[in-house]
């Protein structure tokens, strides 16, 4: 998906740093070569990381000590579905185009950012295919949502609408979530094994809308 990736991130108006994680020395230099060859205007930093915490570990570990350097992100991720890569994909597409589809969009997301300074975060609605299942909150999943908050502000009440950015891919302004990236909690992701529910990367993807308004700002 490199090359489906790096179209995308060519969408974005201006000098950009691309961060990307992956697995292996051999994955590492084949995406270099192509970022060399496809790429159009960034810096960029590899790391290889242990296949533990899907996408939310990687983003934290890698930009743990960088993104306060920073007024706004994007992250995205080569989203598969094994248990249904029909939806998979068109779920990934959905949300690629929404977030990076083309230089009119991009440019339309900055620059709401820019003239509005409170907001703190633009995601896509939720994937039509998966509405009926993104509004199942299984209690474990609460329970890390809870533990999470928790160590971010003294007093939190999980609200009853759960909205979150389903497929954890979003626009989002640093100062809006910087906290996520303070916690030490590294040994709370389990290895990699095929999860579809109920571990601390579901409670992630679950808990940056409420950093958001904790923070004093406001999502769309």
């Amino acid at each position: 998906l490199i090359i489906e990736i790096i179209n995308k991130t060519n969408n974005i108006p201006l000098k950009f740093d691309l961060y990307i994680s992956t697995t292996s020395v051999g994955m590492k230099n084949k995406v270099i070569e192509l970022i060399k060859n496809y790429s159009k205007s960034c810096r960029y930093e590899i790391m290889i990381l242990d296949n533990k915490g899907r996408d939310v570990l990687p983003l934290l570990t890698q930009l743990k000590n960088k993104i306060k350097y920073y007024k706004y992100f994007c992250h995205i991720h080569s989203k598969k579905s094994k248990t249904s890569p029909i939806i998979g994909k068109n779920w990934r597409n959905y949300l690629f185009n929404n977030l990076l589809g083309n230089v009119e969009l991009v440019s339309e997301i900055l620059s709401d950012f820019e003239n509005m300074d409170k907001l703190g975060f633009i995601y896509p609605e939720t994937f039509y295919d998966i509405i009926g299942l993104s509004f199942i909150l299984t209690k474990k999943t609460k329970k890390y949502m809870k533990y999470i908050l928790r160590k971010l502000f003294n007093k939190v009440k999980l609200g009853n609408k759960l909205e979150f950015p389903a497929g954890n891919m979003f626009w989002a302004r640093v100062t809006a979530v910087y906290q996520i990236f303070e916690i030490n909690f590294y040994n709370k992701f389990d290895k990699e094994d095929d999860q579809t529910n109920d571990t601390i990367m579901h409670g992630i993807e679950r808990i940056w809308l409420y950093l958001v308004k904790l923070n004093g700002f406001y999502y769309s």
